[in-house]
């Protein structure tokens, strides 16, 4: 039974029981519409909002195999109370939707309502329906004493009620809602638990615990859920730095805690790097194509020499997939597919999935998808160009497609990306529209130092504007002010960390042990007081650090401490600016964070 369900009155309980208990369970729902009446978005709009966050929870929560989840708003104006039903259908009453908007902002309400639909899809993933022993004890003996003395005496129905707090508190997280905010009482105000009790009037009972143990509960899972995180954001810096074997144990160890849409992504990236990193260069290289991590970075690994006009296949699908490749192609596939089920809104990982589908030759699934993510964004320039490329490498013996896909490449987006003009430079050239080629390939050519290596080289092959060496050149290092911010630890010391130093070094600091038998992986996470700084260390060596101090205040200063020019990478919310080793996580217009990753 809900946790919440039970904090009704008495007779509301025995009007219940004692119109369910005798009902089949396929009925019970009908029960409540019968008794209350189904409330629709008609005559409140909030049923609308519930139904959206009730789709988002479920695509976050653990599934049952029994019968689909399903939320039904019912017109109970008195009592505020949510109930799982072994149909399926969550039932919530009307008054417990508008407690969930009482005193609160929209974030808030969202984040409550979060959290109580949450609780219930524990219940349903898991097919724990304690009430119905209360319906059989009550068939032999209906008498109030007796069901309050049950309640007060259900061990069982208080462990299952703190097991669907913990999971649904991290459902609610893990589809995206701000859950710390249940329990920060905010502005002198309780937390969600004790507001929602002071509201109801509801009693404790042994199957209830009381709301300060529940908040004690859920801050210890966010702590743990913190903690962890430590994982989720080394894996990620790792992937930026293009260390994608190492990358996958952080992220995975996090994944046993969180599985949520942003890791899964982020695997699936690291699988369809190191899969990008087994082709032959012109395989790998047909395409300049998207890779979004959770911090929307395209992280490009494109190895290998020049691809040479009209040589070798002319589709990407053409290409043979190796064991090792089709291998690496299918787990991404397969984490992606698991992010975008998910995470119905989660575009990132639709743009991805669209991606490894071309590589392993399927660009109507391809297709399929990217239908899916123009839907989140419409006009989003990643999606367009992907589908012309996919649209393209639709063609067959009998229907040529090259026509249509160019005349979508050819009208440009403002101010074009790199990526774009070069897709279209690539169509081109496979047939006889060198001319035209050229045009994009010289425009490519005038900011080739600021290009991925493997693809300034195959620009400046093509271009006609510069003599190549001088295309290809690297700009020489110029006169350069050291960067403000300090490292946490000496960069370049390769001496070992022994337990003396690393007692000097990280005196104070929270470490996080992990140690990967298999992998032959062992180290700490060394975190700062504050969260200021954070070092990651494997095999005795430091091999990352992190810092958000004596950062520049503008992201035009970050220039100056660079010998040549920043690397820059879009994100969804800001930017990351890359300089040989080091790079700068820039959100909301300011330098956030500096990362050096050790050779």
């Amino acid at each position: 039974m809900a946790a919440l369900r039970l904090r009704r009155p008495l007779w509301a309980m025995l009007l219940w029981l004692n119109g369910a208990a005798a009902l089949p369970t396929q009925t019970q729902v009908d029960f409540y519409v019968e008794t209350y009446g189904i409330l629709d978005r008609g005559r409140d709009p909030k049923v609308a909002l519930a139904q959206r966050v009730f789709e988002r929870l479920k695509a976050a929560a653990d599934k049952s195999s029994r019968h689909p989840p399903k939320l039904m708003v019912i017109d109970g104006a008195t009592d505020a109370w949510a109930i799982a039903l072994p149909s399926g259908h969550v039932v919530l009453s009307r008054k417990a939707l508008a407690l969930c908007f009482k005193d609160a902002d929209a974030e808030l309400a969202r984040t409550r309502l979060a959290f109580i639909l949450g609780h219930e899809l524990a219940h349903l993933a898991h097919n724990d329906y304690w009430h119905h022993e209360v319906e059989q004890f009550l068939a032999k003996a209906p008498d109030t004493r007796r069901i309050a003395h049950f309640l007060d005496q259900s061990f069982e129905a208080r462990q299952a009620e703190l097991a669907a707090d913990d999971r649904g508190y991290l459902y609610a997280a893990m589809a995206g809602y701000p859950v710390e905010r249940l329990l920060a009482g905010e502005g002198g105000k309780n937390d969600f638990f004790t507001f929602w009790m002071q509201q109801t009037q509801a009693r404790i009972t042994a199957s209830h615990p009381f709301p300060e143990d529940r908040a004690v509960l859920l801050r210890e899972r966010l702590r743990m859920l913190q903690e962890k995180a430590a994982f989720f954001d080394m894996g990620v810096r790792l992937a930026h730095f293009r260390r994608c074997a190492d990358a996958m144990y952080f992220l995975r160890e996090f994944q046993q805690v969180f599985p949520g849409p942003a890791v899964l992504n982020d695997l699936g990236i690291c699988a369809l790097q190191l899969a990008r990193q087994a082709m032959a260069p012109e395989q790998a290289g047909f395409y300049w194509l998207p890779f979004l991590l959770d911090v929307d970075s395209r992280v490009p690994r494109v190895r290998g020499d020049v691809i040479e006009p009209g040589a070798g296949p002319r589709f990407l699908k053409a290409f043979p997939l190796s064991p090792q490749v089709s291998g690496r192609l299918r787990e991404a596939s397969e984490y992606l597919k698991q992010a975008v089920a998910a995470a119905p809104d989660y575009l990132p990982a639709r743009i991805n999935l669209a991606t490894v589908q071309l590589y392993l030759g399927q660009p109507h699934q391809a297709r399929a998808t990217l239908v899916e993510a123009a839907g989140l964004a419409p006009g989003d320039w990643q999606v367009r160009m992907l589908d012309a490329l996919a649209l393209y490498e639709q063609s067959d013996a009998d229907v040529d497609l090259w026509p249509a896909a160019v005349k979508r490449l050819e009208v440009l987006p403002d101010n074009p990306p790199p990526a774009w003009r070069y897709n279209l430079a690539r169509l081109l050239e496979l047939r006889p529209r060198s001319r035209d080629a050229t045009a994009h390939w010289n425009r490519l050519a005038r900011t080739a130092p600021q290009l991925p290596s493997p693809i300034q080289r195959h620009v400046c092959h093509r271009q006609t504007l510069l003599p190549l060496p001088a295309c290809l050149e690297r700009p020489k290092p110029g006169e350069t002010r050291p960067p403000p911010w300090r490292w946490p630890a000496p960069p370049g010391d390769a001496m070992p960390l022994t337990p003396a130093l690393r007692s000097r070094l990280f005196a104070g600091w929270e470490s996080i042990p992990f140690d990967w038998f298999r992998a032959k992986l062992y180290g700490f996470i060394h975190r700062a007081p504050g969260g200021e700084a954070e070092v990651m260390e494997m095999d005795q060596f430091i091999q990352l650090q992190v810092t958000r101090r004596g950062l520049p205040a503008r992201v035009e200063e970050v220039a100056a401490f660079c010998p040549r020019p920043l690397k820059r990478r879009r994100i969804l919310k800001g930017e990351i600016l890359t300089c040989g080793r080091w790079a700068v996580l820039v959100r909301d217009g300011r330098p956030a964070e500096a990362w050096l990753v050790e050779p």
